[in-house]
């Protein structure tokens, strides 16, 4: 058999996917459970009927136990979960899942709360994620629901983190509502720029101030892996008014 007619299982979400690939996938596993509000003694692959259709991974039962809390977003009655990291090319970088180091905090912030379902950036093509020079120079008509309201809860401001590897944690704080009298979640295009502007100050900032990754291989700089080399597939919620970017190596 072909490797690409493959039939791809749907246990391979937390091998494959870009959850997994960016948090490991022992740690996709915890998360995914977590995220679902996955009932005790209970899987989520098997609770939720996950089912994987052309490179990407669908809630088809219980859906309605997943849904969050962001204003004006339709219900779906099978809500994409992940897609796969075989349909791009380049390496997802790893990061260590953010969360609260204080126990009540992780109680409130991440046990307790609700979280979205991960968002992705997909282009009009079908195509996963954008190069960041892109998002930068403002290139986003080809990205899918551009105006729709970004699913980002219910909140007025989130956090950016990156956890780049050999480097401290670091984050930004974005505004998730416009400016217009009704406060409207802000549109997908909007949550891009976002996220591709705090990867450039993250970028900016290591350069800046020549800080040595603690691995080599994920070093910063002129010459190593710079935002040329970026690309970014979406955001995962992470803790209560926090998001992390799942990012791609485009070389």
């Amino acid at each position: 058999m072909n490797p690409q007619q493959r039939i791809t299982p749907a246990s391979d979400v937390v091998a494959d996917g870009f959850v997994a690939r960016t948090f490991s996938p022992e740690d996709a596993n915890n998360y995914f459970t977590l995220l679902l509000r996955t009932p005790r003694y209970q899987h989520f692959i098997r609770y939720y009927g996950l089912a994987y259709h052309q490179g990407a991974w669908y809630i088809t039962h219980n859906a309605n136990l997943v849904q969050g809390t962001s204003p004006g977003i339709p219900f779906q009655t099978t809500p994409l979960l992940d897609y796969s990291s075989r349909t791009t090319h380049g390496t997802v970088v790893p990061q260590r899942r953010w969360t609260p180091t204080d126990e009540v905090d992780f109680r409130r912030q991440v046990d307790g709360a609700t979280l979205e379902l991960p968002i992705f950036f997909v282009n009009r093509n079908g195509g996963i994620g954008f190069r960041l020079p892109d998002i930068l120079r403002g290139r986003d008509r080809d990205l899918h629901n551009a105006e729709k309201f970004a699913p980002l809860g219910g909140s007025a401001t989130a956090q950016i983190r990156i956890n780049w590897p050999g480097y401290r944690s670091w984050k930004r704080q974005i505004n998730t509502r416009d400016e217009t009298h009704a406060r409207n979640p802000i549109s997908m295009a909007r949550l891009m720029k976002a996220v591709g502007t705090s990867l450039n100050n993250f970028f900016r900032e290591c350069m800046a101030h020549g800080y040595v990754a603690t691995d080599p291989r994920w070093q910063i700089g002129s010459g190593r892996i710079t935002q040329d080399h970026v690309k970014v597939i979406g955001v995962v919620h992470v803790s209560a008014g926090s998001w992390m970017p799942i990012i791609q190596l485009t070389q």
